[in-house]
């Protein structure tokens, strides 16, 4: 009975422990709700756990993502810091993203974030013109729209080329490079992990945008304890 029982015990411990592990990891794995990026990018603060979004001003899933995005960041913990990183793959990201980093070196990036938003995704002001298979800023329409909620509209046109911003978005490519982002929205932990919705462990869920912000919490806590 003895040598029967034993056995029995030993594979319910196993089980216990491997359920506990899952509890635990709440179940996240890599390759499956996170990929492990081959090598890890330096992060801005080392004092902090950096989490960065990759977003485009014209995306529906980012759009819809920013309010997630905002109630999650307003019970973030403080030892965690959220930074935004506007996409580049084609002309139109490139003069979006120029709109974010004026907003940004100009010091009212809180106050336009979500105007932007709303003119490029919601009202279908490209805040661009078209120029063959080229776009190129709508300095006018640009102008307006800052002087509209409150910021320099004049400062805004006059930065949108200059060295400073053009600085930035190269910067801004190579991080995206760096990340190994393929799409929006997306986001990195600690320069070292990359959520996407696009991975296996989203498919039919109904609730992806909410279950990346798990797994970034997850990634977080597991970042912390290597931290000790």
């Amino acid at each position: 009975m003895r040598a029967v029982l034993a056995p029995i015990t030993m594979v319910l411990a196993i089980l216990f422990s491997l359920a506990a592990c899952a509890q635990e990891s709440g179940g996240f794995k890599a390759g499956q709700h996170y990929q492990v990026l081959p090598q890890a990018v330096p992060q801005k603060d080392d004092s902090k756990i950096e989490v960065t979004e990759m977003f485009w001003y014209g995306c529906a899933h980012c759009f819809h993502f920013e309010p997630t995005l905002e109630r999650w960041k307003k019970n973030m913990p403080g030892d965690v810091t959220l930074l935004k990183l506007p996409a580049i793959w084609q002309p139109l990201m490139d003069v979006h993203a120029r709109l974010f980093y004026v907003a940004d070196a100009m010091g009212v990036l809180e106050k336009m974030h979500t105007p932007i938003f709303n003119a490029i995704y919601t009202q279908r002001q490209m805040l661009a013109v078209r120029e063959g298979r080229n776009w190129k800023p709508d300095l006018p329409a640009i102008e307006a729209l800052f002087n509209k909620h409150g910021a320099d509209g004049a400062r805004a046109v006059k930065l949108m080329n200059s060295f400073a911003i053009n600085s930035r978005v190269k910067q801004g490519m190579a991080n995206q490079r760096a990340y190994k982002m393929t799409g929006t929205p997306e986001v990195v932990v600690a320069g070292k992990y990359r959520i996407s919705s696009s991975l296996p462990g989203y498919k039919g869920k109904n609730n992806g945008q909410e279950l990346m912000l798990q797994v970034a919490d997850y990634l977080i806590a597991k970042e912390r304890a290597e931290r000790g």
